[in-house]
């Protein structure tokens, strides 16, 4: 029996070898210091604060059951959710692999020995039973199991966040296809006023030009830009069906619905403008789930690393047997039928070709690989807050100058119109005034969509939120 003293040495030996295997396969990520602003461009007249879920910030039910559909339905949705389900199987694979295992087999054999070798008078035949346990565990010594459970672990962290930015990214493009109908049936609904504006412009030429009071040139002109307007209005029908299907296939309906139960546009109106407030860089960092999904792929390669390591020292492995051996089904568990055995195993690579080390090669190459995208997002991110916050003030300021520009082009038309009935002016500077103004009216709606597409691109671009049900 061992002595208390040599039990501790083997003790403090065995922490010393284990410690040692930790240190063998512990990999720093190095996850790369990107310097960040002290603050970001504050938004000027900011209306509200970013709500979660943040497309809340709109108070619009309909786009909130749309959202709602999206987030049940969309195939992208359901792929992300099945490799989040993936790799918590994995973690529970690598995780397995550090604990014993454990087998039962039981065999019953029946022989007959030869009559040429057998001694007379013996039975010949003859019946072995046999039940046993196998335990088989592998001392994690290096870490190689413990690295590969935290590369698994860091790997569902990273499918996790993967999950949250696909969902987000869902909602945004839900939102924008939403405001981009919306927009399109506000510009179709002032296409088709327009056009019966020109239908009624082109029956009063005809009416002069039969009567002899103005030439073909000019009839045929207002025929001209009849036809042009409802050119123009039939684009903007097509766009508006393209958006309308594009979104049903964002709401995952299927062909069937999106045939039989079309969307229908609820309001050809676009919402008033909100303006978001500039957030800090690190509520930027900790909100974004590309960011979170970039950092934890980090953490997995470095994992990986330790684990290639580990592969260049010994496996040591037990195993053990224990069970009952008997010529007799009833003495099969009794204490005589009893046996075991134990066994110990160590396996050292010699010679592998270099495919061992060339395997640690592979994986800090990957770990390069992450530090660039991790660093490549971080500095996308921050590009994407950028734009959207320069561009509140510049898209309203683009928006205000539309509007500027229609209320001026109306009364120019109005005015066009009393001095072309008048016979002050040529047909074609009427012509002139009411194109200018039918595309003004076109370029204010766009604008207005713009604006409400900047906010959305902010949202996301500082993490949104999405609310209790993520």
């Amino acid at each position: 029996m061992m002595n208390p003293a040599s039990s501790r040495v083997a003790l403090l030996a065995a922490m010393s070898v284990a410690l040692a295997g930790c240190v063998v396969s512990r990999v720093d990520p190095q996850k790369p210091e990107l310097p960040l602003p002290v603050a970001l461009p504050a938004a000027t007249e900011a209306s509200v604060q970013l709500p979660d879920p943040w497309w809340k910030i709109f108070d619009d039910p309909i786009l909130n059951q749309l959202v709602d559909e999206a987030l049940a339905n969309n195939t992208d949705v359901q792929i992300a959710a099945a490799r989040v389900a993936q790799a918590r199987a994995a973690l529970r694979i690598a995780n397995a692999d550090r604990l014993p295992t454990l087998d039962a087999q039981g065999t019953a054999t029946r022989s007959k020995d030869s009559a040429l070798t057998s001694f007379p008078g013996v039975d010949r035949y003859s019946t072995i039973y046999n039940v046993q346990g196998v335990v088989g565990f592998e001392l994690d010594l290096w870490g190689r199991y413990q690295r590969a459970s935290e590369s698994a672990r860091a790997q569902l962290l990273n499918t996790e966040y993967g999950r949250e930015a696909t969902r987000l990214s869902l909602t945004g493009d839900v939102v924008r296809g939403y405001f981009a109908m919306i927009a399109a049936a506000e510009q179709l609904a002032r296409g088709r006023d327009t056009i019966g504006s020109r239908d009624e412009s082109l029956r009063l030429e005809k009416i002069r030009f039969d009567a002899g009071e103005s030439d073909e040139f000019t009839y045929k002109r207002a025929e001209a830009d009849a036809a042009a307007t409802r050119t123009s209005v039939y684009q903007i029908e097509l766009d508006l069906v393209r958006r309308t299907n594009a979104l049903g296939v964002l709401l995952g309906r299927s062909p069937k619905d999106m045939v039989d139960n079309a969307i229908r546009v609820p309001k050809s109106m676009l919402p008033p403008l909100v303006t978001l407030p500039a957030e800090l860089p690190s509520t930027v960092m900790a909100r974004r789930p590309d960011i979170g999904a970039a950092e934890a792929a980090l953490n997995a390669a470095a994992a990986d690393i330790g684990v290639a390591r580990a592969d260049l020292f010994p496996r040591i492995s037990l195993t053990g047997n224990f069970g009952s051996v008997s010529p007799e089904l009833s003495d099969l568990f009794t204490k005589p039928a009893e046996a075991w055995s134990i066994a110990g195993n160590i396996l050292q690579p010699v010679f592998q070709g270099g495919r061992l080390r060339a395997n640690v090669s592979r994986a800090e190459a990957v770990r390069e690989q992450r530090k660039a995208e991790y660093a490549g997002t971080v500095q996308s991110a921050f590009r994407e807050v950028l734009d959207a916050l320069n561009g509140q003030g510049l898209i309203k300021n683009v928006r205000e100058g539309s509007a500027a520009q229609v209320s001026a082009l109306a009364r120019a038309t109005e005015l066009a119109e009393l001095r072309y009935a008048q016979g002050d002016i040529a047909y074609l500077d009427l012509l002139d005034a009411r194109r200018s103004l039918f595309q003004a009216q076109i370029d204010l709606v766009a604008a207005q969509r713009d604006a409400l597409l900047n906010t959305v691109d902010l949202a996301l671009a500082v993490g949104g939120g999405m609310g209790p049900q993520s």
